[in-house]
C-alpha cells in the first residue's frame, strides 16, 4: 500500500475506491494508482502479466503512460504492442488533481486480444472472399465466352440448315433430270425396237442412257439419305446449343446472386474490422 507516506485527501479517496474499480466491468483490467513519485496501489490483469507481480512502492517510470499524463496534466490513451507485456493492450492514464495541482495519477490497462482475434478473423474472411470473388469473376468470364460461342454456333447452324435446304432443291432438279433421262432411254428403246435390225446400235445407246438414269436415281437417293442424317445431326447440334445457352443464362443468374452475397459478405467483414477497431477507440475523446 502507501506505507508511511502522507497522502493528500484526494489520493486517500482514490486509494479507498481503487480496489472496487475492476468490479464494475466484465473485462479483465489492470489498475495502477500512484502519487507523483511512487506507485501506491496496483492490481495486475489476468489475461496478460507485467514483468513484476506488483510495482507498489516503486518509483514511477518515466516511460510509463501515467507519468506522461501527470507531466502533461491531461488524459492519455495509448495502445501497446505485445512486446511490453506479452499481449497487446490499451492503456488509459488520467492525472489526479487536488485544486489546480497534480497530486498523482491512475491508469487502467485492458487487453485488446479480442480486437486482434477479430482482425485476424476479418483478414482471413477477406482473403476467402477475394478468392471466391476472383473465382466467380473467372467463371463469369468463361460463361460470357461460352455464351458467345453458343451464339456463333447457333448462327452457323442456321446457315447450315439453310444450305441443306438449298441442297434439297438441287436433289429435286437432279431427280427430274434422272426421270427425264430414263424417259428418253425408254423412248429410244421403243424407237429401236420399231426400226428392227437397223436400230440395234440405237438400242445399246438407249440401254446405257437408262442405266445412267438409274445410277443417277440411286445416287440421288443415297444423297437424300445422307442429307437427312445431316439434318438430324444439325437438329441435335441445335438442341445442344440451346442447352448450352440455358446453362450459360442460368450461370449468369447464379453469378449475379453470388456477387450480391459477396458484396454483403464484404460489408460484414468491414463491419467486423470496424467493431474490432472500436474495441480500442477512445470514445471519450470524441465527445470532449
Amino acid at each position: 500500500m502507501s506505507g508511511d507516506r502522507e497522502l493528500c485527501e484526494t489520493l486517500q479517496h482514490f486509494l479507498a475506491v481503487a480496489p472496487y474499480i475492476n468490479q464494475f466491468t466484465t473485462e479483465d483490467i489492470g489498475i495502477t494508482l500512484c502519487d507523483t513519485e511512487i506507485t501506491l496501489w496496483d492490481v495486475s490483469p489476468k489475461t496478460f502479466k507485467w514483468v513484476k507481480e506488483s510495482y507498489v512502492g516503486e518509483k514511477v517510470g518515466e516511460d510509463w503512460l501515467i507519468y506522461e499524463a501527470m507531466q502533461k496534466g491531461q488524459r492519455m490513451v495509448a495502445e501497446m504492442g505485445k512486446e511490453v507485456a506479452g499481449a497487446p493492450y490499451v492503456a488509459i492514464a488520467v492525472p489526479i488533481f487536488e485544486g489546480n495541482k497534480v497530486v498523482g495519477g491512475i491508469a487502467i490497462q485492458q487487453s485488446v486480444e479480442k480486437k486482434q482475434m477479430l482482425l485476424e478473423i476479418a483478414n482471413s474472411l477477406e482473403v476467402s472472399v477475394n478468392v471466391v470473388d476472383n473465382t466467380v469473376q473467372q467463371i463469369a468470364s468463361e460463361a460470357e465466352e461460352l455464351s458467345a460461342i453458343a451464339q456463333e454456333l447457333s448462327s452457323i447452324s442456321q446457315k447450315t440448315t439453310f444450305q441443306v435446304g438449298e441442297t434439297d432443291n438441287i436433289i429435286q432438279v437432279i431427280q427430274k433430270i434422272s426421270d427425264q433421262t430414263n424417259l428418253i432411254g425408254l423412248n429410244a428403246a421403243i424407237e429401236a425396237a420399231r426400226v428392227g435390225e437397223q436400230g440395234r446400235g440405237f438400242t445399246v445407246v438407249a440401254n446405257e442412257v437408262r442405266k445412267l438414269a438409274q445410277t443417277t436415281s440411286n445416287s440421288t437417293n443415297t444423297i437424300k439419305l445422307t442429307i437427312e442424317r445431316i439434318k438430324e445431326a444439325i437438329e441435335q447440334i441445335n438442341q445442344s446449343i440451346q442447352e448450352v445457352a440455358k446453362v450459360s443464362n442460368h450461370q449468369a443468374e447464379v453469378l449475379t446472386e453470388i456477387n450480391t452475397a459477396i458484396n454483403s459478405f464484404t460489408k460484414l467483414v468491414n463491419n467486423i474490422v470496424s467493431m474490432a477497431e472500436d474495441l480500442s477507440t477512445d470514445i471519450y475523446s470524441q465527445y470532449k
